[in-house]
């Protein structure tokens, strides 16, 4: 929940009323850094994109429950974009311990390289450390070691993050919780180009759907949010063409139930590199070519 704090003016002993936050980037840079941190020192909530500098493109993917396959479409999103533009791509793993790290065979008993490296980062010189160059040419920020560490993955580090990000790759793709339940999603939506919510045909991820789309329109973003059916003709679910016309929601990719997304995951294999004929992986390219358009 958004807190109102007070801070008063320089000229006047009058307290105006706005809304502070935190203060990210934390701890003391080098000083040959300090320009570069200074963008860091954010005492307003960003609002938009635009609130931070750089070319690359934020493309959150979050769900509307979890399992509703926000990951599946996270590190396969990543691992298209990666095919053109190699060590280009960053994909981050904001959902706590997470199953990146799974997906993509990186446990934490062999990959010691994880998301809380980054709180002695603070310039291009220091990256290096804080990614992961996976084989896909993917470059992975996995999720926590332990399963205590996850409070430890703040908005404030967030926003340091992507602003180092933003300015050095292209795309920086986010596996995101659900935005009510976790503080991280939601700072990640607000400075995302892209925000893509992942939902399944069945009654109670669309019912939390709807509750996931008012709560994106109380922060602003509503502009930017994307609905992605996966799953679509499992045996059971709804039909998409129901969906469609009740929803009220902009759906721009449509993913099929296929059994081979499940075998991949199982492999430790992104599919649509390890299966390129298969339905799903046609209809995520077909999504990855929306993103890049």
């Amino acid at each position: 929940m958004l807190k109102k704090f007070f801070r008063k003016k320089d000229n006047g002993p009058r307290p105006e009323e706005d809304f502070v936050l935190w203060k990210a980037g934390g701890g003391e840079a080098q000083p040959e850094e300090e320009s570069k941190t200074e963008a860091l020192k954010m005492f307003n909530l960003p609002v938009s994109p635009k609130a931070l500098a750089g070319h690359g493109k934020i493309i959150a993917v979050q769900g509307a429950v979890g399992g509703d396959g926000a990951t599946t479409v996270a590190v396969n999103l990543a691992g298209l974009l990666a095919l053109s533009n190699p060590e280009r791509v960053v994909l981050m793993d904001l959902d706590g311990y997470g199953a990146v790290r799974s997906r993509m065979g990186l446990p934490a008993g062999e990959c010691l390289v994880n998301i809380l490296d980054w709180e002695d980062i603070y310039g291009p010189k220091d990256m290096a450390r804080g990614l992961l160059n996976h084989s896909s040419g993917i470059m992975a920020v996995p999720g926590v070691i332990h399963y205590d560490q996850v409070e430890k993955v703040t908005p404030a580090l967030v926003l340091k993050m992507l602003t180092l990000l933003k300015e050095s790759h292209d795309y920086i793709v986010l596996d995101c919780p659900p935005a009510g339940i976790n503080n991280n999603t939601w700072v990640a939506s607000l400075v995302a180009d892209i925000i893509l919510t992942v939902f399944r045909p069945d009654r109670a991820s669309i019912d939390l759907l709807q509750e996931n789309n008012g709560f994106m329109h109380r922060l602003g973003c509503q502009d930017r949010v994307n609905a992605v059916l996966n799953q679509a003709g499992i045996p059971g679910g709804i039909r998409p063409g129901d969906l469609e016309s009740r929803l009220g929601v902009n759906i721009i990719g449509i993913l099929p139930y296929s059994p081979g997304v499940a075998e991949a995951n199982n492999r430790r294999q992104i599919i649509v590199h390890a299966r390129q004929r298969d339905d799903f992986t046609r209809a995520m390219q077909a999504l990855a070519d929306r993103m890049t358009a």
